[in-house]
């Protein structure tokens, strides 16, 4: 079979950071492949190549049998390739409708939008890709961050592309949406188009992939069948080692310390109904839910984020009111969002305006900062989490997805916070940043703090919590203690059978 890609000795360099060192790689046509690697190991960059977002400084890159060099992401998306991007570069302000259909939208006259055409496309890819659950006349801003990337995969497919770049797909996906996913990746392996599928997750590489390639450090490691070597010796490719997945030790007996921090009867947002737990110093307590169980909204008014409507929140036992997060902030508790990009970092500014920007006036006298102080502070931050000194003056954006997560993990030690609210702070990072992240959040407890996390990955909150939450529809369906907590049992509550779960055991 034909190859719908080959990179020969493409190489790109950001300053002195080689993000591809003479890679040399095929993908081959009409197949499924998985692309692998830490973060920072270049699989953004080669993306951002084929998007046309990027140029390589050195070496070619052929597309069926053709070299090309994309000028912009047009040309790219005129030779056939399209991308989904882990970003979601969709526009806010705008419908489901008007971003499926953007650029191309359907016009009378050539300048006046048809709006009767433009409702029977969309009402067409809806029914073609099974987004029914969506309403197109939605404006973007108000989905979740799992539907927005649905919406950004669908409008990737609907353009009907020969090569199809799916970056991280399944890291926002709730479950329902990743099995929605896998019928679409089959059905366009079955319609012969080219699919590249970056991910972290084995279980994905499995279930969806015919080959997988793995690069390391900005070098093509190596280039396999799906089942030709092991998981172990897969990782061994990407980390340059043996991994295995461990999490930190925990405190054998619970704490019976005053709470850092108590909800009572709290009810916010749409979702969330009526919620009751506690955080205390040393615990880390999970929060198990599908999709829409009201999981934001708790996190989101626990910082202030989202107005309380009924019940009270206390800290150290006073009652508190947050008219917003620097509130929160103001009371010792830091924040870990859902989506670290827009929520957590401001991309365009350096490691050190972002990690000091709670604190910034703690740096200030008369207006002005003293940057050798803030950055002696951040720089002991940054080493906390094991974040290159580079991060001190480079902006954000030019860090990988999980040394992004590091730097907003360090934003928060620096305050000095007591309690951390962390949604899914692993989601899109590489198992080696995962382990780091685990030591992070469980040293951060040891040390008098008490975390709330929410995970999308069930495993990872039995390894890592003390006890887990499990809410359903806005409620707490139950609260297990880490000896009773299997992915059966916590499945079986997140789903709404807990109890029948319970019985058969």
């Amino acid at each position: 079979m034909s190859d719908a890609v080959r990179l020969d000795g493409v190489t790109k360099t950001y300053g002195s950071t080689t993000a591809l060192a003479d890679v040399s790689l095929t993908f081959e046509a009409g197949a499924v492949h998985a692309l692998l690697g830490e973060n920072g190991a270049g699989k953004s960059t080669l993306v951002k190549i084929l998007s046309g977002l990027a140029r390589p400084d050195r070496g070619t890159v052929t597309l069926f049998d053709q070299q090309v060099v994309f000028a912009d992401r047009s040309s790219s998306s005129a030779l056939g390739i399209e991308t989904a991007f882990q970003e979601i570069p969709l526009v806010p302000d705008l419908s489901v409708a008007d971003n499926l259909l953007l650029p191309n939208q359907p016009r009378r006259f050539g300048f006046l939008l048809d709006r009767k055409a433009a409702r029977g496309q969309v009402a067409a890819i809806g029914n073609e890709l099974e987004i029914e659950d969506i309403d197109p006349r939605t404006p973007v801003r108000e989905l979740d961050l799992s539907l927005r990337q649905k919406v950004e995969i669908t409008r990737a497919i609907a353009r009907k592309p020969r090569l199809l770049i799916l970056d991280e797909p399944t890291a926002a996906l709730s479950k329902a949406d990743v099995e929605w996913l896998g019928r679409r990746i089959q059905a366009l392996k079955t319609a012969g188009t080219t699919v590249i599928l970056v991910t972290h997750r084995m279980p994905e590489v499995h279930e969806f992939c015919g080959r997988m390639a793995i690069l390391r450090n900005g070098r093509h490691v190596g280039s396999f069948a799906v089942g030709e070597i092991s998981d172990e010796a897969v990782f061994k490719h990407i980390m340059g080692r043996s991994v295995q997945v461990t999490f930190p030790a925990r405190n054998a007996s619970p704490s019976s310390a005053q709470p850092l921090l108590s909800a009572k009867d709290l009810k916010a947002g749409r979702q969330l109904e009526s919620v009751t737990l506690d955080i205390r110093p040393g615990e880390i307590v999970g929060v198990a839910a599908l999709q829409g169980m009201g999981q934001l909204e708790l996190f989101n008014a626990l910082f202030g984020a989202e107005r309380v409507l009924s019940g009270t929140i206390l800290i150290n036992g006073q009652r508190a009111h947050f008219a917003g997060p620097s509130d929160a902030i103001d009371v010792g508790i830091g924040y870990v969002p859902e989506d670290r990009k827009t929520q957590g970092l401001a991309l365009n500014r350096s490691g050190t305006e972002n990690a000091s920007t709670p604190i910034v006036s703690e740096f200030s006298r008369l207006g002005v900062v003293d940057t050798a102080t803030e950055r002696a502070r951040v720089d002991d931050a940054f080493c906390a989490v094991n974040l290159h000194p580079r991060a001190l003056y480079q902006t954000a954006a030019e860090f990988s997805g999980g040394n992004q997560q590091k730097m907003v993990l360090a934003k928060w030690l620096l305050t000095n916070c007591r309690i951390l609210l962390a949604f899914d702070p692993t989601r899109g990072v590489d198992v080696g940043t995962k382990h780091e992240i685990y030591g992070i959040l469980r040293r951060f407890a040891e040390d008098g703090g008490g975390v709330l996390l929410h995970s999308t990955e069930v495993p990872e909150l039995i390894g890592l919590c003390d006890h887990i939450a499990v809410l359903y529809r806005g409620r707490i369906a139950a609260d297990l203690a880490h000896g009773e907590a299997t992915e059966e049992t916590v499945g079986a509550w997140m789903l709404g059978s807990g109890e029948h779960a319970r019985a058969v055991a």
